[in-house]
């Protein structure tokens, strides 16, 4: 799995550099588009007019719909799992609906969370985005050091400059860097959100005098779940 990771963000970031060059050598001046937002459609209709325009806008819409299919589904799943294990409540967030056996409440939720971003621009929404993703990524990289480094005292020269302590901190130096250069209303929103999260993370365990409640991910469980429900 982490080979697969790996691999998919370096095939992801070749793709992604390979497109890019050549849209700017389609059009290299990007103060000139007409809508920022929609640069790759007016890109699109320069190399192939309005017909490979209407398939670029088709297929567009189309990857768009199942990305946000599947991130309101693996969403909506991951708080069944929080709430199961009483990381949230679990009256609203473990609950499974009767005859579809689905985290329906967790999946309404999302999709009016999802609404939202009607009101934003590209920039603002990929901002909320990233916020959570250098949030994490620096939080993993101060985690391996305060782990190995500091708890275990892996301190040997390999681990020293390179697993340890050097990666990790210019890792963590890398994403804040990138996390402090967002969009200003995600970064208030984002840090509003941990401010919350910090709360009922105190309350949870009340003002850490208890562990936090652990979460559990078990593989195919709703799926089992709806298995035995058609049994029965």
């Amino acid at each position: 799995m982490p080979r697969a990771i790996l691999l998919t963000t370096l095939i992801g970031g070749v793709i992604f550099i390979i497109a890019s060059y050549f849209s700017q050598l389609v059009h290299p001046d990007y103060l000139q588009f007409k809508d920022i937002s929609s640069a790759g459609l007016e890109i699109a209709k320069e190399i192939g007019g309005n017909v490979f325009g209407a398939f670029f806008l088709a297929g567009l819409i189309i990857a768009q719909f199942a990305s946000g299919l599947s991130a309101q589904a693996s969403a909506s799943r991951l708080m069944y799992a929080m709430g199961r294990d009483s990381v949230l409540p679990k009256k609203f967030f473990g609950y499974l609906h009767p005859k579809f056996r689905t985290p329906f409440l967790n999946i309404i939720l999302i999709g009016v969370i999802s609404l939202l971003a009607l009101t934003m621009t590209v920039t603002t929404s990929t901002s909320f985005i990233n916020f959570g993703a250098f949030s994490a990524f620096t939080f993993v990289n101060i985690s391996v050091f305060a782990h190995y480094f500091i708890r275990n005292r892996q301190r040997g020269t390999k681990g020293f400059f390179f697993r340890y302590l050097l990666i990790p901190l210019l890792g963590a130096c890398f994403t804040f860097w990138l996390l402090i250069h967002l969009d200003k209303d995600a970064l208030i929103l984002g840090v509003s959100w941990l401010v919350i999260g910090f709360v009922y993370l105190l309350f949870l365990t009340k003002m850490f005098k208890q562990a936090p409640p652990e979460m559990h991910l078990r593989d195919g469980e709703l799926e089992e779940s709806t298995a035995n429900q058609n049994k029965a």
